[in-house]
């Protein structure tokens, strides 16, 4: 995992991230803390790039991809930022994805495997009694639960205005040619060998929800979060856009602009700051609360105010049977609805805006510390708690100006710069 940031004013952009990166395996969990997150996508323009969650694409890492672009960029720019995110996927496409289509299928495989694990680990978890006592009827009523839950999902994301944009036209029937390869693999190693004898039917309908799920915009599976940030040559202001990008399968690219994050600044909008992955420690600070404490207590007020209802309830009894009729008919869902969004307006009026108000006015090095701190924070947190230290190392930091470029305030080598005056010599040959 990791902690990445950035923020923004009319004057610059401030980015910073952490260096840490965990690797799982058989025998368990490692964090080293070298990763290099942050990066120039251009030698010559005031244009970056950070990452989070998987550091490669398709098994190639991304700092490679990203260095290969920046060589191909050269000297050229585009008017906007967003011509630079897109000239980048189309680089991407250029390169075929880094990827075969043996490969393509591998990384499906995998997509699907964990599709799959995560519906039965649903259903078990609220019937372990089916894996426990694995008799013929409990095979049979897991194998029917699963069809009924792969259906709910489809039901639930089946909607082209959440597909990713590669695949609004992509048929089920290419679906199903591309996957045949790999499909009685995924039943096999997901229910044959275990005792489970899969109907054409219940097959059939988990390709639909692979298929559906394949198409939708969604952070559960494995994903990398590229945030391009800078200046396009005809704006004046800086922008941000994040996109989420996870595979590429039959000649098309699984990614989309995550809009809920992105950033424009303009004259409606001096100032933001936009967390990535981590964000816990800062959303705490931008809102004044802690986020698990904030739900849970909106999760406590409709229990208690549930409570109370039924407290009411009792003691009128049979009384009144038309107060009691209006009691139950109270909804408790809506009114807390109200309750969170009252909770939200004074977060923005007593935390966000007078935060975002001082964004506004801060200098490049103000920004620059404040991104460095927060990143910090979060590391510090999980320094002195017993969380898991996947934050951590040293803080990569730079600020994206119009008239200065890119520059880097603090940024890790993983060699002496003193030794190899010859790379920074050729920086802008190569």
């Amino acid at each position: 995992m990791t902690a990445v940031v950035g923020i923004l004013n009319k004057q610059a952009v401030a980015i910073a991230a952490d260096s840490a990166v965990t690797i799982g395996g058989a025998n368990g969990r490692k964090i080293f803390n070298r990763a290099n997150k942050v990066f120039t996508l251009s030698k010559y323009h005031p244009v970056g790039v950070m990452l989070y969650n998987s550091a490669s694409f398709m098994s190639t890492p991304w700092e490679t991809i990203i260095k290969v672009y920046r060589k191909k960029l050269a000297n050229n720019s585009f008017p906007t930022l967003k011509e630079y995110q897109e000239d980048f996927i189309e680089f991407i496409r250029t390169k075929n994805f880094y990827s075969n289509e043996n490969d393509q299928r591998q990384f499906l495989f995998g997509f699907c495997n964990t599709l799959i694990n995560e519906v039965v680990r649903e259903i078990v978890k609220d019937n372990r009694h089916l894996i426990e006592a694995p008799t013929q009827e409990n095979k049979t009523e897991l194998l029917n639960q699963i069809g009924i839950k792969v259906d709910d999902y489809v039901l639930k994301f089946n909607d082209e205005n959440n597909f990713c944009s590669d695949f609004i036209d992509y048929s089920f029937e290419d679906f199903e040619v591309f996957i045949s390869p790999i499909f009685q693999a995924l039943i096999e190693q997901n229910f044959t060998v275990n005792g489970y004898i899969s109907s054409p039917e219940l097959q059939d309908r988990l390709k639909i929800f692979l298929y559906v799920y394949l198409k939708t915009k969604e952070n559960f599976t494995n994903f990398t979060g590229l945030i391009f940030t800078g200046f396009g040559e005809d704006e004046i202001y800086p922008s941000l856009i994040p996109i989420n990008i996870s595979l590429a399968i039959d000649s098309r690219l699984r990614f989309y602009i995550d809009d809920n994050k992105a950033a424009n600044i303009n004259n409606d909008n001096n100032g933001a700051i936009c967390p990535f992955a981590q964000t816990d420690v800062i959303d705490t600070i931008l809102t004044g609360i802690a986020p698990k404490l904030d739900e849970t207590y909106i999760l406590n007020f409709e229990a208690y105010f549930t409570k109370y209802n039924q407290a009411i309830l009792n003691i009128i009894g049979d009384n009144n049977p038309e107060l009691s009729a209006q009691l139950q008919g109270i909804d408790i869902k809506e009114l807390v609805r109200e309750y969170a969004i009252k909770n939200l307006e004074t977060k923005r009026s007593e935390y966000i805006n007078p935060l975002m108000n001082a964004v506004s006015s801060l200098s490049k090095e103000d920004l620059a510390e404040m991104a460095e701190s927060l990143i910090y924070l979060t590391y510090l947190k999980r320094r002195i708690t017993f969380a898991e230290e996947s934050v951590g190392g040293p803080v990569d930091v730079a600020i994206i100006s119009k008239g200065d470029g890119f520059i880097w305030i603090k940024r890790k080598h993983y060699f002496k710069p003193e030794l190899n005056k010859y790379f920074f010599d050729n920086y802008f040959n190569t």
